[in-house]
Parts: structure tokens; sequence; C-alpha cells
């Protein structure tokens, strides 16, 4: 639960290192007392050991020192000093085995906790061929001091690929060979005598030079890679090994540096990453990258598959290279939209995956909906030609093996039933297709019939508190067995059936009974068209006539279809404050939604757009549209309410812009006042 916890709150701080599933990542609390609190999936698979094994045998159980000074107490004090480090130990496995590690650390202090973030690598080969490196440039020493002579052809054989230099005790550079200068691109008289800090790179954290000196003044062999700097600016990696030269008393004459220069190594390396898991038109990820997603995905991973409609059309009258425009504009567009939270492929032609490990469901699906919507508002100008974007978008909440299959048929579904959206329901394959609207109908009759219709409640609190101050009641349908139905899923059948009225009534009815029996404020979401329709708009205000804590009501404007009628909506909004309720506008700052029309509607609260609110951590056009709401309100003396505040991050922003209100998963989901 405590690892759950820490990812929620820290979803930032892990994306990049979930990414690289080739090293083992280790996060330890480190208090009285050290604790794993996670690991991932390459770290466990790799050692075998399960989050409470590791901690039931404790870190000096898997980690074993390389010698007797580099305990891991000593290594956290350097660490505490430092903030930053780089320790070298033995990883013990559970069958037994061991292997060495090069573990790049790191303490971060996060709500009075220090945390030890350790990203280790298997330097096996490594330490192998530094070994081996080792055992000859030693041998080659010895032989140095016996025979002056075979100095000279052992130089001629390592100056062919090798740079090497000469330092006296001090570090000052009394030899180098043509490899050197030919490489830095210093003269001979600008080094010797010269410090080898004239190649140093300042990105090179000081402790590695602090370690080397450490190690060779020791009269012990250095080995590591530094990145160094040329004469003109330009940087190369190097494979150094340093070796301390000794008089016949074992004091120290000289230090004779071997480097290797594996700059196109580290660059290809690099180069040939980017490639197998990036698409070479988006530089999104690509599905080769995305396979390896799929296989390392938690349980509850899902997908989204997001396709351009009609896209062939484009590429057969316009050409491909407009369409390859409309993809790359696109995905920039989806990058800047969901990028923060989830992982983008590209696959090809029109088709894009949005993959999401660890949001909840409600949460994505929400999320997907107004992505969708946003998408096929959006246009595009391309050559001094516009194109209008129609998406189609399809979920799937599949075992990780049949993600990508169902997300398919869900798309192609969609596709035959004139939907732009949907979510693959493996009780209804696409060969039968999912349940028709009659059957739909008679779900919801019976739900009705069966009480299965309520409300479920999410908190409104005041930002500075978190005191709760009011609800806002959320229609919910529960099947037969128990599961919550999303509105999502039968309000527009309930509407296509004529039940849609009846479910409102319900609504109303059990948020009443709710204020009541709880005595709670409760707001209750309504739409233009229930306010155009006379029956359920005679029913409010019969029950308003009757209920003596209307002051506790209020109706939230929801306000989608717009207003064509204003007359209309006025005189509603006249009644129900008649009786002592309050106006809330949904979705400020989206839609249709002017400051012009919020006077006109003589509101008490604005609730803002999730989609800004969502994002205004990160967004700093957003940020500046929600202080410009925020600013008019006050002036205007109406209440601010923030929707979908879900993070830590965005109640910052919520309290710095000084928000009066805020609702959001952060303080609580939707659940049964029960």
């Amino acid at each position: 639960m405590q690892n759950e916890e820490f990812l929620k709150n820290q979803d930032e701080l892990f994306k990049t290192f979930l990414e690289n599933t080739n090293d083992l990542i280790f996060i330890l609390q480190i208090d009285d007392d050290v604790k794993f609190i996670y690991t991932n999936d390459a770290a466990k698979n790799r050692l075998g050991y399960s989050l409470d094994e590791m901690n039931e045998i404790g870190i000096e159980g898997i980690r074993k020192p390389i010698d007797e000074t580099n305990h891991f107490f000593k290594h956290i004090d350097k660490l505490k000093n430092n903030g930053y480090g780089i320790d070298n130990a033995y990883i013990r496995c559970k069958d037994g085995s061991e292997f060495p590690v090069e573990v790049n650390a790191k303490l971060v202090k996060h709500d009075n906790t220090t945390y030890n973030i350790a990203i280790a690598r298997d330097i096996t080969d490594r330490l192998n061929y530094n070994k081996k490196l080792e055992d000859e440039i030693e041998e080659k020493t010895k032989e140095l001091n016996e025979n002056i002579q075979k100095l000279k052809s052992y130089k001629e054989a390592v100056d062919i690929n090798s740079i090497v230099t000469i330092s006296d005790i001090q570090g000052k550079i009394k030899y180098a060979n043509d490899k050197f200068y030919e490489i830095c691109g210093y003269k001979k008289d600008e080094v010797i005598g010269r410090n080898h800090n004239i190649v140093r790179h300042p990105d090179e954290p000081r402790e590695v030079f602090a370690d080397m000196w450490n190690t060779i003044l020791d009269k012990k062999i250095w080995r590591g890679k530094l990145k160094n700097l040329t004469k003109d600016g330009d940087t190369y990696i190097v494979q150094a090994v340093i070796v301390p030269v000794l008089d016949n008393n074992g004091d120290i004459l000289e230090f004779i540096a071997t480097r290797y220069e594996i700059t196109d190594i580290v660059k290809k390396q690099e180069e040939i990453e980017k490639l197998l898991k990036t698409d070479a038109l988006t530089n999104l990820y690509n599905r080769f990258y995305l396979n390896e997603n799929l296989n390392s995905a938690s349980d509850t991973a899902s997908v989204a598959l997001i396709d351009i409609n009609s896209f062939h059309e484009i590429n057969d009258f316009y050409g491909d290279q407009v369409g390859d425009m409309v993809i790359v504009k696109l995905s920039n567009i989806l990058n800047k939209r969901l990028g923060h939270n989830y992982l983008l492929f590209h696959l090809s032609g029109d088709e894009f995956i949005v993959f999401n490990n660890d949001i909840p469901r409600d949460i994505f699906i929400d999320e997907m909906i107004e992505t969708n919507n946003f998408l096929n508002t959006k246009t595009l100008i391309i050559n001094e030609k516009t194109f209008y974007l129609n998406t189609t978008i399809a979920l799937s909440f599949e075992s990780k093996e049949n993600l990508m299959s169902s997300v398919h048929l869900a798309k192609t579904y969609a596709k035959q039933n004139g939907l732009n959206f949907n979510i693959y329901n493996a009780q209804n394959p696409l060969e039968k297709e999912y349940k028709s609207n009659l059957t739909w109908a008679y779900r919801i009759k019976e739900a009705i019939q069966d009480n299965r219709i309520t409300v479920f409640f999410q908190p409104i609190v005041e930002a500075k508190t978190k005191k709760i101050l009011k609800y806002e009641s959320l229609v919910r349908m529960i099947s037969k067995d128990g599961e919550v139905i999303s509105p999502y899923f039968f309000l527009d059948k309930a509407k296509k059936s004529n039940q849609y009225v009846k479910i409102t009534k319900i609504v109303i009815d059990k948020t009443f009974e709710a204020i009541l029996k709880y005595n709670i404020k409760s707001s209750i979401n309504i739409t233009i068209e229930d306010i155009q329709n006379t029956d359920t708009k005679e029913y409010i205000y019969e029950k308003l006539e009757d209920f003596d804590k209307s002051e506790n009501i209020t109706f939230e404007l929801v306000e989608s279809e717009g207003i064509e009628n204003f007359d209309e909506v006025d005189e509603f909004i006249k009644t129900i404050k008649s009786y002592g309720c309050k106006l809330a506008i949904d979705d400020f700052g989206t839609g249709y939604s002017n400051f012009e029309y919020l006077l006109k509607l003589n509101a008490d609260f604005i609730k803002i757009d999730g989609s800004l609110i969502k994002e205004i951590d990160k967004n700093q056009d957003y940020y500046d549209i929600v202080k410009t709401i925020v600013s008019f309100a006050k002036i205007k003396d109406l209440k601010v309410v923030a929707e979908f505040v879900s993070s830590k991050e965005i109640y910052e922003k919520i309290l710095e812009l000084e928000i009066d209100r805020a609702q959001g998963y952060l303080f609580c989901e939707p659940k049964p006042m029960e």
C-alpha cells in the first residue's frame, strides 16, 4: 500500500526510471532503519526476491560490500553529505549467486522522509574487461621496471589505438602520445607540465576525480569512464585505466593513464536504442517498444487506440507527404495533451496507441472521452489548406496478452457502427455485436424497477483546509451482480428509450433524501434539456415547494448543449433561487462558456473545466486562463470550484491561485453516502 501511494504521488519522478527496464531500480526509505519500498520488474526478476522478501532479508543481506570499508551506511553517510554518489558492490540473488553492480544513488527528501533512489547496473562484463586490461598493464609495468627497452615495444603497441599519458605524482603531464594530441587538439607545448584538468569536462562530477585520486594514491589501479573536452569544446568519451608506477621501495614514481575512446560506440548505442524504440516519422515510441511495455505491464494496464477516420482519402487526394504532415501534427497534439501521464506510440498509418499502466479506469475513460471531443473540434492548416480532424478512439481493459487484439476489435466495431468512441467488452465480441439499444433499454428499465439507479457523492472541500463544504451527486447504475456502471454507458440509451426523465427524477429524489438524512449540502447536475422538459422542470418545482432545506441545494448547469432560448433558462434560474437554491456553472472555461454568459445566468459558483485543472501544473497557458477566470470571479464575488484535482502538484497550484474550493480524487472519489 505504501509503495502504491508513493508511486501515485511521485508519478513524474519515476517515469524516466521505469522506461529503462534493463537497469535495476530500487527505492529505499532511510529512517531509523532501511526499508525497500519499491523495486522494478527487472530487479525482482534478476534477484528472484519479492519486495517483502527483500525487507525480510535486509539491505546487508542483499548488498555485499566490495571490501570491509564499503559498508552500506558509510555509503549513506556520503550521500547525506553530497546528495548523490556512485557505489560499487555485489548483489546477492535468491538462488545464492551474486554479481557486481555500479549503483548511481541519490537521496531525496519528501514529506520529512528520506529516500534513497538507486539505479544499479550489472558491470560483470565491464569488470572482466577491465580486469583483463589491468592485468595486462600490471604485467607491462613489471616488465618496464625490469627492462626499460620493453617500454618502447609496449608503447608502440598501445599507441596505435590508445590515448596514453604519463604524469608525475602531482598529476602534471610529463608525456602524452600522438593519439592524445590528435583527439584533444592541443599542441605539445600546451600540454606538458599542465594538469589533466585541461581536458576535464565540466559535466563530470568532482566526486569521480576525488575517488580516482584516492585510489591511485593508495597505489591501486583506477578504472572508469570519463567525459572529456577537446580544445575546440567538443565532447569525447573514454574508458580509462590509471596505473601507479612504483619504484623498488614501493613508492609511487608516476602514473600511466591509458584511455580508449568510446565516443562512437556510445553514440551508436544511443542511436540504436532510439531506432529500436522510436518511430522515425513522429518521434513517438514504436510498435517494438510497445511490445516491450506490454510484456512488463501491470495487471491493470489498459490501452486506447486513436484512429483518424477516412485518412486514406487524405493520402489519395493530397498525397502521402501531406498525409505524413497530418500524422506529425496529430502526434504533436497528442504528446502535448497526454505525454505527461501516458506513453504514446505510433504504430503505422493513422493509428496511435495511448498506453496506461497505472491511471484508474474511470479517469482514463474520462480523459480519452475529453481527448476525442477535443480532437474532433481541431483543425489543421497544412500547405494553406484546412483539414478537420475526425477521430475514433477505442479502449480495452483486457489482460495484457489480449490488449492489442481486443482494442482493434473495439475500433472495428466502432467504425462499422458509426461510433467515434468505444470500449471493448469481452462478453460481447464483434461478430455478435454489442447488445442492442433494446437490450440496454430493458436493463435500464429493470434497474429502475429494482431500485438500482443510485447516486454517488463526491466531496467539494474548502481548498485551504480541505474541510468538506458540500457534495456533488453523481448518477450510477448498479448491475445485478453489483458492478457500478458509469453514466457514460447508459444515459444516452436512456434518452433513446424515453427513460431519461425517470432517471433524472430518481437522482433528484435520492439527493433530496440524502440532504435530509445526513444534513449535508449537495449539488445536482442539470442540463439545458432538463430545463426545457416541462415534466422535469415541474417536478423540480414541486419537490422544492415541499422541501425545507432548499438552501442546501445547488443546481450545476451542464452547458454541453448550449443555450438557444435564454428566456426559458432565466425563468428557471429565478424560480429555483426564489426557493433559496444556488446555481453553479459547470465546466467553465471551455465550450460555450464566456464571461457575458456567466453574468446573464446570475450564477453563485463557477466550476472550472477539468481539462484546464488537470494540466494546470504543466501548462502555463492553462494556468493563465484559470488565473483570469479566478480574478474575474473575485471581482464579481463568485465562488470558484476547481474540479479534477488529482495530485499534490495540482493542489499546490490551486492554493497559489487562491481558488476557494476543490474537488477530485486527491480528496475522495465518488462514493455512496452510506
